[in-house]
């Protein structure tokens, strides 16, 4: 039998203190990310209210297939309390950057490396292409930005939306770019020949024509020479607790099957289909 010396038994107490700090550490860790992703708290999540994507019913409740999206991922999180909050697609990254929301919508803003500098995406979710809406005397005169530009025409386009900054970057001046407040007032526009074309998401533009009646209306897809985009929830740099809680709660309804079924009651077959082959957030945040 061998007997400890004074200091192996001080030694040994500490080491028992220490790991009793380490286990009431780790113990209490949880607690910690329970606080901070109280179940109880409002999200708020900004939206552009442009169907399919997003839409703001009468009662408040958020739908459109962003919508649904997202309240499905941060239910499955334990996140239910949501509310929708309509604002312009150039004040959502400030709003979330200044913490007014806490989400902008995946039916929002698609992933964009200089984009990423100023928020954290979850994963992609809608994967889309560009398309024109435009009157049948436009057929055959433009399938991009590129000679939309060289015929100087006037492109209805949300104010700092990806279509806009495409366009003038493909040289539409930035005069000819000519915002609207609602789906209904861009097609008016349209009619009326105060714009030649409205330039979105092919989905957005195929409801646009639906809802109008206007069968003479044609739609030109995709833009030519426009990647296909993908676009996902969004949240501030500060903010990775929720960001990753809404990313396990998406994993969940992709798994499960709700995903899936959310995008085809919107009619979003193909962009489903496209996000199959879709690269991952940080890959489209740090292209090669």
């Amino acid at each position: 039998m061998v007997t400890k010396t004074l200091s192996e038994s001080i030694f040994g107490a500490s080491r028992i203190q220490l790991a009793l700090v380490a286990v009431l550490a780790i113990s209490a860790a949880p607690a910690v990310m329970a606080e901070d992703l109280d179940v109880n708290q409002e999200i708020s999540i900004a939206i552009g209210n442009e169907p399919p994507y997003t839409e703001l019913k009468p009662d408040g409740t958020l739908s459109g297939a962003g919508g649904e999206i997202d309240r499905a991922a941060l239910a499955a999180s334990g996140l239910k309390n949501i509310k929708g909050v309509i604002m312009p697609y150039g004040a959502m990254i400030p709003a979330v950057q200044a913490k007014r929301v806490k989400v902008l919508s995946s039916g929002s803003l698609n992933i964009r490396p200089e984009r990423c500098t100023q928020v954290n995406f979850a994963e992609p979710e809608i994967c889309t292409a560009q398309a024109f809406l435009t009157r049948s005397d436009m057929v055959g005169k433009f399938d991009s930005y590129k000679k939309f530009a060289e015929l100087g025409l006037k492109l209805g386009a949300g104010a700092g939306t990806l279509q806009a900054k495409d366009a003038m970057t493909a040289g539409v001046l930035k005069e000819n770019i000519v915002p609207y407040p609602d789906p209904v007032s861009a097609v008016k526009m349209l009619q009326d020949k105060r714009i030649d074309a409205i330039a979105l998401n092919d989905a957005a533009v195929l409801d646009m024509k639906n809802k109008s009646g206007d069968q003479s209306l044609q739609i030109v897809l995709p833009i030519a020479n426009t990647p296909i985009d993908c676009a996902a929830a969004s949240f501030n740099k500060d903010d990775t607790a929720l960001r990753d809680a809404y990313n396990a709660g998406l994993k969940k309804i992709k798994e499960n099957g709700e995903f899936e079924k959310i995008m085809n009651k919107y009619g979003l077959q193909s962009n489903y289909t496209l996000l199959a082959s879709a690269k991952s957030a940080a890959e489209m945040c740090n292209p090669k």
